[in-house]
């Protein structure tokens, strides 16, 4: 397949280095895409079409595939919102909040916040992503339920997680979706999903099988 991995917020493409060393040791063609870190996803949604079109991937089909880390699991929604007629094949995403974010309903208005994040956090905001179609693709997703008191995060959801599982970012419910594939969860924090081996393997499995149990 041909792979194109899309990296989360605050992060850069290099963050799904690994991953992309692993799927192509088992003979897949893997893309980096990055995108501005703090512009909207609906900004990079379009570059993201601009990126399709200069690989000649933009009509789709079952050998295209994605792997989104957080954020960049959301911009598959967007990059539907921005190319219809897309459809591409098996694809994963990484703790994302696949319907929004709890961590941007409560705090994408303060002023803090948009200082340290940008406009991107409020493309996260449920209310946004509810606007948006679905996933153009057979989507699958790994949720984390890792644990850790050293992410900002982990301040930022504590007094709204109300005792929900999370992975210190994003809560385990919202990675999951009516529509998805096949859904999984790993001991892993947030940050940690796209750099796990354990995770790499879960992946490619998928990818490979159409389901994590192979």
């Amino acid at each position: 397949m041909v792979i194109i991995c899309l990296h989360g917020m605050g992060r850069t493409r290099y963050s799904m280095a690994k991953l992309a060393r692993h799927l192509r040791g088992a003979g897949h063609t893997v893309h980096l895409f990055g995108y501005q870190r703090r512009a909207r996803l609906s900004h990079a949604a379009r570059k993201l079409v601009k990126f399709l079109e200069a690989h000649s991937l933009e009509q789709g089909g079952p050998g295209i595939g994605f792997v989104g880390h957080s954020a960049g699991g959301v911009l598959l929604r967007y990059l539907a919102a921005e190319l219809p007629e897309f459809r591409a094949g098996r694809s994963v995403a990484l703790g994302s909040p696949i319907a929004g974010s709890v961590i941007a309903q409560h705090y994408a208005h303060r002023p803090w916040m948009k200082v340290a994040c940008g406009p991107i956090l409020q493309s996260l905001h449920p209310d946004e992503v509810a606007k948006l179609p679905p996933p153009p693709c057979a989507l699958a997703a790994v949720a984390g339920t890792g644990k850790t008191a050293f992410l900002p995060s982990s301040i930022l959801m504590a007094p709204i997680a109300d005792g929900r599982a999370s992975d210190t970012t994003v809560l385990v419910e919202e990675t999951q979706a009516a529509s998805m594939h096949d859904w999984t969860s790993v001991p892993v924090i947030h940050t940690l999903l796209p750099s796990d081996a354990g995770v790499h393997a879960l992946v490619r499995r998928y990818l490979e099988t159409g389901s994590f149990e192979g």
